[in-house]
């Protein structure tokens, strides 16, 4: 999934993040050596200096998250060749790239098989779900040819979610991440485990602010960090009927446990 602060070795100082320095790894016989080191306690060679840690400031405020995936992406996986699963996705990453600038989102990371997006500002989540209409209608097309050509059935589901992310760039001189991290992102990309080919699922706290964005009927609850049972529910409209894909209950349900973490 995205990175998150703690799996880098973060920790809180002050109103900032700062990144623990990384080990010094020996140039000439590759030994690992503490950061403090400054010559090879395997071979006595000197080490180089490690890469500076960079201070992260990061900034927390209300957003919209969304996750998106293809549905059934391990069994498409194995019927087609690598090299048609390559266009198959290199369509679909342009796709929703395209919805999601065009509804001023920001495409955060991909997922193998997915993506993450956060909206922020005024009408975020009614972007989101602007976006995430987009993404479904512009894979119609790659959807029908993927039928027609390849014999497989191929579709996104989405989920979105809005609360308080924490915003920020996190890493060190060799590398260097955007990162959002926070409750939200974990619901959101939870919501991926009840969405089928096709659908759009949104929290409660998405429809309270989108509610004149469409349609919305319950999909029953998450639950959240607190323990607390959050709402969800299906945006719908009338393509998603046209395609067909909300009703297809085969659809195997395969969500990274990375998203998870």
């Amino acid at each position: 999934m995205m990175t998150m602060a703690g799996r880098q070795g973060a920790m809180t100082s002050g109103s900032g993040l700062s990144v623990e320095t990384p080990s010094a790894v020996c140039g000439n016989c590759r030994a690992v050596q503490p950061p403090t080191g400054k010559f090879c306690g395997a071979c006595g060679t000197r080490l180089a200096a490690a890469p500076a840690p960079k201070t992260a400031h990061c900034s927390s405020h209300r957003a919209t998250v969304l996750f998106c995936d293809v549905v059934g992406y391990t069994a498409i996986s194995g019927r087609l060749d690598p090299e048609q699963v390559f266009g198959l996705m290199e369509r679909t990453f342009a796709a929703v790239l395209d919805a999601v600038h065009r509804h001023r989102g920001t495409v955060n990371q991909f997922l193998g098989d997915g993506a993450m997006a956060l909206f922020e500002g005024s009408g975020h989540a009614e972007q989101a779900i602007a976006a995430a209409r987009r993404i479904r209608d512009g894979l119609q097309v790659i959807a029908d040819e993927a039928r027609d050509r390849h014999g497989v059935e191929f579709g996104m589901r989405i989920g979105i979610h809005t609360g308080t992310v924490a915003v920020g760039a996190i890493g060190v001189d060799l590398r260097g991440d955007y990162t959002v991290s926070g409750s939200t992102v974990r619901v959101a990309s939870s919501l991926l485990r009840l969405g089928r080919r096709g659908e759009i699922v949104v929290t409660e706290a998405t429809r309270r602010l989108a509610e004149a964005s469409g349609d919305f009927e319950p999909r029953g609850d998450v639950a959240g960090d607190a323990g607390e049972r959050i709402a969800v529910y299906t945006a719908v409209d009338g393509v998603v009927a046209t395609l067909g894909w909300r009703y297809d209950l085969d659809d195997a349900v395969e969500v990274p446990d990375a998203l998870y973490a």
